[in-house]
C-alpha cells in the first residue's frame, strides 16, 4: 500500500497483504464513470457494503495517480496538485 503525507511524500509496501479497503468498489465506479454510464456508477455505489470506503479509496488512487505522474514527468508533486486544482483536469 502506498501512504502519502500532506507534503506529497509516500512510502510503498512492495507486499502489501490486502488491497485498499474499497478498492473494489472505487474500481468498478471508476470504470463505470469511464463508460459514461451514471445508471451503472450509482447502482455500484448505493449497493455497496460501505461506500465511504470506496470513496476513500478513490481519493487514494488519485492521489497516488497524481504523484506517479509528478515522478514520470520530472517535476515537483506540488506542481502537479496546482496544475490539476487550477485546470480542473488531469495531468497528460
Amino acid at each position: 500500500m502506498t501512504v502519502i503525507d500532506q507534503t506529497g511524500a509516500s512510502t510503498f509496501d512492495a507486499a502489501p497483504d490486502a488491497p485498499i479497503t474499497g478498492f473494489d468498489t472505487a474500481i468498478a465506479m471508476a470504470e463505470a464513470a469511464s463508460c459514461g454510464n451514471v445508471s451503472w456508477w450509482n447502482t455500484i455505489r448505493s449497493h455497496a457494503d460501505d461506500p465511504a470506503a470506496g470513496e476513500y479509496a478513490t481519493s487514494v488512487l488519485l492521489a497516488q495517480l497524481l504523484v506517479s505522474t509528478a515522478h514520470r514527468l520530472g517535476i515537483p508533486v506540488a506542481d502537479v496538485w496546482e496544475r490539476t486544482r487550477r485546470t480542473g483536469r488531469l495531468p497528460d
